[in-house]
């Protein structure tokens, strides 16, 4: 057994302690939630309450409407249900650093006891007191699995229809480099316990588009630029936008990877104008660039090829100095493959 596995071994050995030690959780994710983290704080909430603890779930931002066909989906409350609530322990899952969950909700949501990080992201911050970081597995939802699974806890119908969707979700439908043999064989598992049609949650997902995300799509791609070399891929969209089709910047999730699969393109940028004039920032990669690290330089983070940010600047500078940060990389990476080809 290596360091890594030694390491997540006496991990899930700290978290079952305090499973048997403390009764009162609280659990919470990163802002603008995704289908891993609704599907690994609801696999989490199933599994604690199976164990007969008093269970909360508080997240800055409203459950996404095509998340809401997992069951106990309605449990999960927002940062203003809070107020003085004091669980012993505090679960942060799929976040990269704790001011991730929100900034409220980062300074009032305090644990008595102790904080847990569970995340998968490789720049994952080590910010709790227990910290289970598992950058090899494909998702925070895999890693509840290996939790619940070495426990020796029975997974519920429920618990794996959602720690399924959060499997499917982050791996780009088992599209993207982090799908491995073993995600296949949990995936398979967990359809087999929940007895749920893949498809359906396929449908869910990403087939209940509002006529409103359409129209959209057609503006903010009417803003489509391209560098000169085509690696480069940006499009915007703006709060004037949001107001002419009555939407708002959650319609533009998935926009970044149309653009990513412009030929030739090696790093796809999707920036939202904010309310508060900061900008949202998508990053999508198609191998060579790591835009977790890319994100990193804005405080931002994620995966290899796929991440994402938050800029304090109106968009169009963002846009501008996402594009001018991306393409250095792609001039170190382009550096490095020749220095690998003369060697």
């Amino acid at each position: 057994m290596n360091t890594s596995q030694t390491t997540d071994m006496q991990n899930y050995g700290v978290l079952f302690s305090l499973f048997d030690e403390y009764h009162n959780f609280a659990l919470s994710t990163h802002i603008n939630p995704d289908g891993d983290a609704i599907g690994s704080e609801l696999g989490l909430y199933l599994f604690l309450t199976k164990l007969g603890k008093s269970v909360k779930i508080f997240n800055t931002d409203a459950v996404p409407d095509s998340y809401r066909f997992l069951p106990y989906w309605d449990n999960i409350q927002n940062v203003h249900s809070v107020r003085t609530y004091r669980p012993e322990v505090l679960i942060v899952l799929d976040a990269s650093t704790l001011e991730r969950i929100g900034k409220t909700l980062s300074k009032t949501l305090l644990p008595t006891h102790k904080l847990v990080n569970i995340d998968h992201h490789a720049t994952a911050e080590a910010f709790g007191d227990v910290n289970l970081i598992m950058p090899s597995a494909s998702s925070t939802s895999e890693i509840i699995y290996k939790l619940i699974k070495h426990h020796q806890t029975p997974i519920c119908k429920a618990c794996a229809i959602c720690l399924y969707t959060g499997l499917m979700f982050d791996t780009g439908c088992f599209r993207y480099s982090n799908t491995t043999v073993e995600t296949h064989r949990i995936a398979a598992e967990l359809i087999e316990i929940g007895e749920f049609a893949p498809d359906e949650v396929y449908r869910n997902v990403y087939e209940q588009l509002p006529v409103a995300k359409i129209r959209l799509s057609g503006e903010v791609l009417r803003t489509l630029q391209v560098t000169r070399d085509g690696k480069i891929a940006s499009v915007y969209a703006t709060q004037r936008m949001f107001q002419k089709i009555g939407t708002t910047a959650d319609a533009v999730e998935g926009i970044v990877n149309q653009i990513q699969a412009i030929a030739g393109v090696e790093v796809a940028i999707c920036a939202s104008e904010m309310t508060d004039r900061s900008t949202k920032v998508s990053l999508r990669s198609q191998g060579h660039v790591d835009v977790s690290q890319l994100a990193a330089e804005f405080e931002g983070g994620g995966h290899t090829r796929a991440a994402g940010c938050r800029v304090a600047m109106p968009y169009p500078a963002a846009v501008t100095t996402l594009v001018e940060t991306a393409q250095r990389y792609i001039d170190q990476s382009s550096s490095e493959h020749g220095d690998c080809q003369k060697g």
